[in-house]
C-alpha cells in the first residue's frame, strides 16, 4: 500500500505499508528507501529527526516502509521482497537502501533468503546487529524474565537477535552468492552519552565486550564482505538522523560510489576490566535485594531496572549509608521497551554487603544489575572475560567457585516458543545439549565464592548457544 506523504501527519506503523516523500522534486541520483528497527516504525526516521531536510536540500527522493517491530528477520524479510518490488515499479529505477538496526538484517534477508536482490542497487547498515546483541541475550535470560514478560518484549524479534541465533543466520547467509551481489556499506557508533543519556546503561553493560553505540558492538554492525565507511562516536539514536549521517550517505545515492577507505577503529574491551552480577524478581510493598563487594573493586554501577517509573529506592552500604539520588531513564536500547532504569554509580565502595530497598504499594517487576569495575585478581578478571571457561569448571587462586547453570531452551519451530528449563551445578560440557530440538540454549550462569582474603563475592555470566537441526552447536 503506497501512500503519499504529508510528512507532518505521524505514520501509521502499519505493517507494508510504504509512503514516498512527494515533497522532494527527485533527483538524479537513486531513491532511498528508509527502514527502521526493532520497537519502532517509519517515525523514527521523521518526527524528531531532521533527516526529510536532508534528503531535500540533497535532492533525493525519500521513501518509508513500516515492518513488523516485534518479528524476526525471516517474516520482515519475505514482506519486504513483496514491497520492494512495488516501490520499483514505483521509481522505475532500483532504490538505495539505508536500514538502521535490525532494518539491515530484515533488508539482507529478503536480498539473499526471497530474491529481493533485482529492485536494490545497494545497502547501507547504521549500526545493525549482524552478529547479534548481547542486550538481547540478556533479554532472554534467567533474571530478566519477570520484567521482559512484564514488558512483552519477549518477541520473535528480540529472540532473532540473541548472538546463538544470529551465528546461526550467519551460517546460513553468508556463503550463499545472493550474499555477495548486493553491494553492503556499514557504519557504526561508539558513543553513548554520558549518565543522563537513555543509552548511557545499555553502553556500560555492552563495555565489557567492546566498543558500543549504547546497543550494539562495533563488531556486531561489520559484516565480512561489507565495506565499513565510518564508526565515530554516534550513539544508537544518533546514527540515524539526518544532520549526523547524511553528509556520509550522500556518496552511496549516485551512479558510482567512489573506493571506500577501511575505518578502523579500536574495538576490544579491555580484558575483564569489567564483571556483572544480575538479579530480578517481582514484589509489591518492599523489593530487596543483597549483593557483595570485594576488594580492589574500584567502582560498582547500579542499575535497577523495572516496568515502573515512580517507586522510591534505597541502596544502603555495608556501614548504613543510604543514598537515594537514583537517575531515571528511559530504556533506548529496543530490548526493553517500556521499561526504565534507576542508576547510580559509587566509587570507591565499601567492602561488604550492600542492599538495594524498592518501595511501590504497586505490583513491580524488575532487574536488579551490578557493574563491577576492576575485579577481585587477575585470576578472576580472566575468569569474567574468557568466554571459554563457561563450559569447564574454574577457580580463584585454587579457592573453589561454585556455579550455578540455568537453561532455557527455546525451539525456533514451535510457534508458541515452549521453553525447556534446565538447573544444574554439573559442567556444561556433560550435558547433551546437541540432543535438544533446534533451537537457542540460553545459559545463565551464577557464580559464587570466596577471594582469597576470604571475601564473598557473587557474578552473572550468559551465554546463548544455537543448536541446529542435524545436532550442531553455534
Amino acid at each position: 500500500m503506497h501512500e503519499k506523504m504529508d510528512w507532518r501527519q505521524s505514520a501509521s506503523g502499519i505493517p507494508g505499508r510504504w509512503f514516498v516523500d512527494e515533497i522532494a522534486d527527485g533527483s538524479e541520483g537513486y531513491p532511498i528507501l528508509f527502514i527502521h528497527g526493532i520497537h519502532t516504525s517509519s517515525d523514527t526516521w521523521i518526527r524528531e529527526n531532521d533527516l526529510l531536510e536532508f534528503t531535500r536540500k540533497f535532492g533525493h527522493q525519500a521513501a518509508f516502509i513500516d515492518l513488523h517491530p516485534d518479528e524476526d528477520m525471516w517474516k520482515n524479510g519475505q514482506l519486504l521482497e513483496r514491497k520492494l518490488r512495488e516501490i520499483y515499479n514505483y521509481f522505475k529505477r532500483k532504490v538505495v537502501v539505508v536500514g538502521h538496526s535490525k532494518g539491515g538484517i530484515d533488508i539482507q534477508t529478503a536480498l539473499v533468503h526471497y530474491g529481493a536482490g533485482p529492485y536494490v542497487e545497494r545497502v547501507i547498515t547504521l549500526s545493525s546487529p549482524h552478529h547479534g546483541s548481547e542486550l538481547a541475550d540478556l533479554a532472554y535470560s534467567k533474571w530478566a524474565g519477570w520484567l521482559t514478560d512484564a514488558l512483552k518484549s519477549k518477541n520473535n524479534a528480540v529472540f532473532s537477535l540473541q548472538t546463538g541465533y544470529m551465528k546461526s543466520f550467519r551460517l546460513q547467509t553468508d556463503e550463499l552468492e545472493l550474499a555477495k551481489a548486493t553491494p553492503f556499506y556499514t557504519f557504526g557508533g561508539t558513543g553513548w552519552g554520558g549518565v543522563n543519556s537513555e543509552l548511557f546503561w545499555g553502553g556500560l553493560y555492552l563495555s565489557r565486550f567492546g566498543q558500543s553505540d549504547g546497543a550494539v558492538l562495533v563488531t556486531s554492525s561489520r559484516l565480512p564482505y561489507g565495506k565499513e565507511v565510518r564508526v565515530q562516536d554516534w550513539s544508537h539514536t544518533t546514527i540515524k538522523e539526518g544532520g549526523e549521517i547524511f553528509p556520509h550517505l550522500k556518496d552511496f545515492l549516485t551512479e558510482e560510489v567512489q573506493e571506500v577507505s577501511y575505518a578502523a577503529v579500536s574495538e576490544h574491551a579491555k580484558e575483564g576490566e569489567t564483571s556483572v552480577l544480575h538479579r530480578g524478581g517481582a514484589f509489591m510493598g518492599v523489593g530487596v535485594e543483597k549483593f557483595s563487594v570485594e576488594e580492589d573493586v574500584e567502582k560498582i554501577s547500579v542499575d535497577w531496572i523495572s516496568d515502573q517509573q515512580d517507586t522510591s529506592y534505597e541502596l544502603i552500604s555495608p556501614n548504613g549509608q543510604v543514598y537515594k539520588q537514583f537517575m531515571i531513564t528511559e530504556d533506548a536500547t529496543g530490548f526493553f521497551p517500556g521499561a526504565y532504569h534507576h542508576s547510580m554509580i559509587i566509587s570507591k565502595p565499601l567492602l561488604g554487603q550492600w542492599e538495594m530497598r524498592a518501595h511501590n504499594n504497586q505490583s513491580e517487576k524488575y532487574m536488579l544489575t551490578i557493574l563491577f569495575q576492576k575485579g577481585v585478581s587477575k585470576g578472576w578478571n580472566q575468569l569474567a572475560g574468557d568466554e571459554e571457561t563457561l563450559m569447564g569448571s574454574c577457580n580463584v587462586h585454587d579457592k573453589p567457585v561454585k556455579k550455578t547453570y540455568t537453561i532455557h531452551h527455546i525451539p525456533t519451530k514451535s510457534g508458541n516458543k515452549n521453553q525447556t528449563t534446565l538447573i544444574t551445578t554439573e559442567n556444561l560440557s556433560s550435558l547433551p545439549l546437541a540432543e535438544f530440538e533446534e533451537g537457542v540454549h540460553n545459559i545463565t550462569i551464577d557464580i559464587e565464592g570466596e577471594t582469597l582474603e576470604g571475601n564473598e563475592f557473587q557474578r552473572t555470566m550468559i551465554q546463548t548457544v544455537y543448536v541446529d537441526g542435524k545436532g550442531n552447536i553455534y
